[in-house]
């Protein structure tokens, strides 16, 4: 990417103590600075190296100058995160219910809940429904939906990003 001199804030310029130019490449320095061609060799500024640079001070005096490398710069097609030893971890937010009014949604925790009660505690659906206060409808279809997402997917959503233990497992009771 190329900035031009002049669109940088002239306050900015004038505060500047340095102005540091990397390769111009083909277009080369721009009109306000080609008298820097009577100092320096027009190749040179199109075709710097990335460690490379030329120096002007506020008070007229050009340099050229070469970054030496540092041992903990990152080098091209390294992957800094191996290196750092960070490791990404993608996870989805929780999903709460949410009040719509005139009722309110099954979150992810209550989900979970839903199946740990049907599962484990081997308690029928009116039985749930009664102790977390929905119909029993509503407990009939994330029954239902979270066999489906297992069955299709191999896992349910829901349960998996509230770390559930039966995010996994079809929701079967057996008796």
């Amino acid at each position: 990417m190329r900035l031009r001199l002049f669109s940088i804030d002239i306050d900015i310029r004038t505060l500047a103590d340095y102005l540091i130019l990397k390769s111009q490449g083909m277009q080369g320095l721009s009109r306000d600075l080609k008298w820097l061609y009577s100092y320096v060799e027009p190749h040179l500024v199109r075709q710097l190296k990335p460690n490379q640079f030329i120096l002007l001070t506020k008070k007229g005096g050009i340099s050229y100058g070469v970054f030496p490398e540092v041992s903990w710069h990152k080098k091209e097609q390294e992957d800094i995160l191996k290196v750092l030893g960070i490791k990404r971890e993608f996870t989805e937010p929780i999903q709460e219910g949410i009040f719509k009014g005139t009722f309110k949604t099954v979150g992810d925790k209550e989900h979970r809940e839903i199946l740990r009660l049907y599962i484990e505690g081997n308690m029928s659906m009116s039985k749930i429904a009664n102790k977390l206060e929905r119909s029993p409808r509503t407990i009939q279809l994330h029954i239902q939906n979270h066999n489906k997402a297992v069955q299709r997917k191999g896992f349910c959503a829901s349960c998996r990003r509230v770390n559930g233990e039966h995010h996994n497992i079809l929701a079967d009771r057996q008796f």
